[in-house]
């Protein structure tokens, strides 16, 4: 287990709740070291575990109101290593912080569905991206590949990974949405498959797309996986344009990105 990768990769509330456990049960643990001798401490109104808790946390955090201090030989040394784990503690989380903001992160959403209808005269297979953000991102690439169970002639069971061929893998600027299509022809690993078959075959469609953030200027990435019972046959997504009546003016309702209807 990678804790390091595990703690960035984790959501800020799972963040705060590790920050805060670790918190507690260093102060926990050297409260009760303190609570073993009780006259280590001066200034205390009495000798209840409490008083020693939070003198630890005095201590881990440097706060030092000075009500409350060492007076023994084993208290000294017991602040002295605290302080060290307190100040080695305070650069680590600090690190890990700066580390989960520095990330870029992309809000590209995808449709939740991949469909299959009839364009230029022959099936295509069709999927949605959107950006969230209010900027572009340039420069974007997209690439789909399709993961499949075969069987060779050894009668070995093995996933296979094809790279399906698309009209247009790459865009200048992603600022709206983008329709991504692939041509189901003869060469692609879905032709001659039916919706039945589609819907019976153990294959997944991974697409992802990465580009360059205009406001951060840096790689951002997404990806997202279909299995063979979000693709939809015969369907062709709604339109996610809107026109102001008064204006005229037009915009994305991003939230129509799902929306299919049969064709």
């Amino acid at each position: 287990m990678d804790i390091y990768h595990s703690i960035v990769a984790m959501s800020w509330w799972g963040y705060l709740a590790v920050f805060a456990v670790v918190f507690l049960l260093v102060n926990a643990l050297f409260g009760c070291l303190y609570y073993i001798d009780e006259s280590s401490i001066g200034g205390l109104t009495s000798t209840a575990y409490s008083e020693y808790f939070f003198f630890s946390v005095q201590t881990l955090a440097t706060i030092g109101y000075g009500a409350k201090f060492p007076q023994t030989l084993y208290a000294d040394v017991l602040v002295t290593v605290e302080a060290m784990i307190g100040l080695l503690g305070l650069g680590l989380f600090a690190a890990i912080a700066f580390a989960r903001l520095s990330i870029p992160r992309s809000r590209i959403i995808f449709s939740k569905v991949a469909v299959v209808t009839a364009y230029e005269g022959q099936p295509t297979l069709m999927f949605r991206v959107a950006n969230e953000r209010n900027n572009r991102i340039i420069g974007a690439e997209v690439e789909l590949s399709l993961l499949m169970r075969e069987t060779t002639a050894e009668g070995l069971s093995i996933r296979r990974i094809y790279d399906l061929d698309l009209v247009r893998s790459h865009t200048p600027m992603l600022s709206l949405t983008w329709l991504v299509f692939h041509p189901i022809r003869e060469g692609s690993p879905l032709f001659g498959m039916s919706a039945q078959s589609i819907d019976n075959a153990d294959f997944a469609l991974i697409a992802t797309i990465k580009g360059l953030d205009e406001t951060i200027s840096q790689t951002v990435h997404a990806n997202h996986t279909y299995a063979s019972t979000d693709i939809k046959w015969h369907h062709k997504f709604k339109d996610m344009f809107t026109e102001d009546a008064t204006t005229g003016q037009a915009s994305i309702d991003l939230t129509r990105i799902h929306d299919v209807q049969t064709t």
